[in-house]
């Protein structure tokens, strides 16, 4: 276990200033929940997400041949979206595209003498954030590849392929942030309260 999670971090001491012009008291502090449940509910919904998830890929997960290969190219993405709607609601969660990148492999080439046509090769990485109602939000990159004669059609499908491979790692890495929180919970991590109600209940 990291010997982080044996200090409490607090911020009753810390001391915040503006520029000119600039009233503190007018500006409202927000707290990005990344990487960190920002309500019980969210507690909650997350571990039914992850019950569900392990009900579905029990079996595959679990079979030797697949040890070694990342869970998220294992579980289609059609069914994990199926699964955070029935643990989120179809209102629960959102899914944003922080950043797309592509590029051509190499010059296409075409064969000589056949009727074989030019294949374009195309790579691409994405980031995308799953961010929950309650603020609690995560991110996760991902990778596609694509090789069709067509151009264009080759970039649309190894994006596509880039976002729903970030999408799934994104989901599943919900589970890391349930483990952790957990375990900061229980060496008393946490000292200004879990959640954002029990903040605000400690500033009245």
């Amino acid at each position: 276990m990291s010997s982080y999670l044996n200090h409490t971090i607090g911020y009753d001491e810390t001391k915040f200033s503006a520029g000119p012009g600039v009233n503190m008291d007018d500006l409202e502090v927000r707290e990005d929940w990344d990487g960190r449940p920002a309500s019980t509910w969210a507690v909650q919904r997350i571990g039914v997400l992850l019950s569900k998830v392990e009900k579905h890929t029990y079996q595959i997960c679990h079979n030797p041949r697949y040890e070694k290969v990342d869970p998220s190219r294992l579980i289609p993405g059609h069914l994990l979206r199926q699964i955070a709607n029935e643990s989120f609601g179809y209102d629960g969660w959102k899914m944003e595209v922080l950043q797309v990148e592509a590029h051509e492999k190499s010059t296409p080439t075409s064969h000589a003498g056949t009727e074989e046509a030019t294949k374009h090769t195309v790579l691409a990485e994405a980031r995308v954030e799953i961010r929950l109602k309650d603020g609690t939000n995560t991110q996760a990159s991902g990778f596609g590849y694509a090789t069709l004669s067509s151009k264009g059609q080759s970039f649309g499908k190894a994006q596509k392929e880039a976002c729903n491979h970030a999408f799934k790692k994104a989901i599943l890495g919900f589970e890391k942030i349930i483990m952790e929180h957990g375990m900061k919970v229980e060496n008393k991590y946490y000292v200004n309260g879990l959640y954002p109600s029990e903040m605000k209940k400690e500033k009245n």
